[in-house]
Formats: C-alpha cells, structure tokens, sequence
C-alpha cells in the first residue's frame, strides 16, 4: 500500500471508529505530505476527533503530523435561534439539497461555520438542531439568543399571530409570561383570557388560552399517543415535523418532544431507546400506549394493543392501522416486517 493511500485508510478506519454517523458529528480529514511533514487539512466537530486523527497518523506516519488547518467546530460554536415559522436543515448548503429535519421558530441551535451559498444567494450555517442532527440553515433564518425559561410550547396545529413570525406551529417552544390584561379580559373568565408568551427572538405574543401549555414534567404515554393523534391526516413529507407535512420519526419526536422527553430524530437512532417488549403477534395486547414500533426504515407509535399511528409514506399522509389481522385497518405488509418494540415510559 501506497504511503498515501495508507493514510487515507487510517483516516478512513479513524471516522468509523470514532465518528461512525456523519448526521450528528462532523469528521472530514485528509492528509498529505509536505516537505518533511504530514500536513492534514478538513473539519471536525470537537477537539477530541482532532486529537483521535492526529493520533491515528502518527502511528502509521514516518514524518511529524501538523494538524493547525484542521478547524474545530465546536471552538466557533455560538448560540442562536430561528425567525422563520419553519426553518428546513439540508444535508449540504444548498436550496435543493435534501431536507433532513426541520426547526420551528425559536429553537435553540447551536451554530458553527458558514457555507457556500445556495441558489438563493443566501449564506447557510452549519447548526446543531435540538435532536442532536448536525445540518445546514439558510443564515437569513438565524439570530441571536435572547434567554428564556422555555417551559412551555404551542399546542395547536398552527396560530397565526402579528407579523415576525406570522404562523406558530404546534412543538414552538416559549415562555409563559402571564395573562394578557385588557378592559375586556378583565370581566372574562381567566380560563379564557389570552396568555402572553415569549421567544427565543425576543418577540412576545397574546396566544388563545388553548393554544399554549406548560410542557409535563412527567411523559406520560396516553399523552403521546394524544398528542400524535393531533398530525392525523397531515401529508407525509419527508424531514417534516409539523401539520403542513411530517415523516414517521418526525412524528414520533415529536409527540415525545412536546410531552417532556426529547428522542433522536430518526427511525433506526429512536430504536435504540427504551427497553424492549414483547408483541402478542395478533392482538398486541402487551403494547402500551406510547411505544415505537420499529419496521424496516420505519416507526409507528402503539396506541395501546394492536393499533398504531404513524405517518406513511404509503398512504402519503398520518393514519391509524392495526397489526391484528380482523381489523379493519390491518396492514399485512407491516405486521410481516414488523421487527421491534419498545417502551420508552
């Protein structure tokens, strides 16, 4: 083996050792010799990956190894927020690149370099969303943090509110501030008072009192099960999390997500949580409200015994189905692959 193509094996053998999973890390090294030295170049995520590539090309490198244009993400980190209702994380900095997730208005990013622009003209920004994936938002959607005590969140499907940013979609997280007092209020009942909330951004707004409520301490699964009943009917897209379209571990997040308990965002990392369980093959009656059920590439949330709710994509919109096999809802398909379940509360 060629020197350089023993190091680029050893990087190689590096970022599955230890950044094995490029949509929550970022590890992209390469290296070269230069004069009398092992030169590498490229972009981690923190110091620890830079340290592991060092590492790993001394042991194999018969030259000393620089690493100063190796840049560390986690050294330019900075903490902002979204201004746009919905805010798309792409694989790549690009317009047309693939949707991973999304992040609604006033989520908590972390926020590291700039890329190149898209087809818009705008700037994009590497981020760190709440469920851990590492993508790319447009920069026009970003600001600075305002602190608050984000103890509660929307919980209807959208509010449309004043400009900045006009529609608040189901999972935006805020502060309650208080009643909203006015003349009129004042001789309502305070169960139908307006209740004024606050941003990430700084923006304060009068939400229904239905619209808005403190997230549980306490995740309970009928609460799940409740809340992903809410997306029922939504369009199946891709990367969505909200009711203008949503996929099947978006879904999941965030049913969890708005009931206290944040998961990864997709299907196979989500697996990976809780304890598993047993399935009755036809009536499911050991499921519990609240548990994932795992098939190939998909997820599905137990309503308690066979039937589940879950965004398909072969129905193209969020449904209710059932893994007995007298149901009228039964899905053969899914009840053939079906591979595990797990309980999470």
């Amino acid at each position: 083996m060629s020197a350089p193509d023993r190091l680029r094996h050893v990087l190689c053998r590096c970022e599955i050792d230890h950044a094995p999973d490029s949509r929550v890390t970022v590890f992209d090294v390469s290296a070269e010799r230069v004069g009398g030295a092992v030169v590498l170049s490229g972009t981690v995520l923190t110091d620890h990956l830079k340290a592991r590539a060092v590492e790993a090309v001394e042991a194999v490198a018969d030259l000393p190894v620089a690493a100063s244009d190796v840049t560390v993400l986690e050294e330019s980190a900075r903490a902002r927020t979204v201004t746009a209702p919905i805010a798309p994380v792409r694989g790549d900095p690009r317009d047309d690149a693939e949707q991973v997730t999304q992040a609604l208005y006033g989520a908590e990013l972390t926020a590291y370099d700039c890329g190149s622009t898209g087809n818009s003209g705008g700037e994009w920004r590497r981020v760190r969303t709440p469920d851990g994936y590492v993508g790319w938002v447009a920069r026009e959607h970003l600001r600075a943090v305002e602190e608050i005590d984000a103890d509660a969140a929307v919980t209807v499907g959208r509010v449309d509110v004043e400009a900045d940013p006009g529609t608040l979609y189901a999972g935006t997280e805020c502060e309650i501030v208080g009643p909203e007092e006015s003349e009129a209020d004042a001789a309502s009942s305070s169960d139908d008072q307006p209740v004024r909330v606050r941003f990430r951004t700084g923006v304060e707004h009068a939400l229904p009192a239905d619209a808005v409520a403190e997230v549980p301490a306490t995740t309970a699964g009928e609460a799940v099960v409740e809340t992903a009943r809410e997306y029922l009917g939504t369009e199946y897209v891709w990367g969505g999390t909200t009711v203008e379209g949503i996929d099947c571990s978006g879904l999941a997040w965030m049913a969890y997500r708005r009931n206290g308990l944040t998961l990864p965002r997709d299907a196979d990392l989500q697996r990976r949580m809780g304890e598993a369980v047993a399935r009755d093959e036809v009536s499911g009656d050991e499921l519990e409200p609240g548990d994932l059920l795992f098939f190939p590439g998909h997820v599905a949330l137990s309503l308690g015994g066979a039937e589940f709710v879950h965004a398909y994509g072969s129905a193209d919109e969020v449904v209710v189905d059932s893994l007995d096999p007298d149901h009228d809802r039964y899905d053969e398909d899914l009840d053939e692959s079906f591979e595990l379940a797990t309980r999470l509360v």
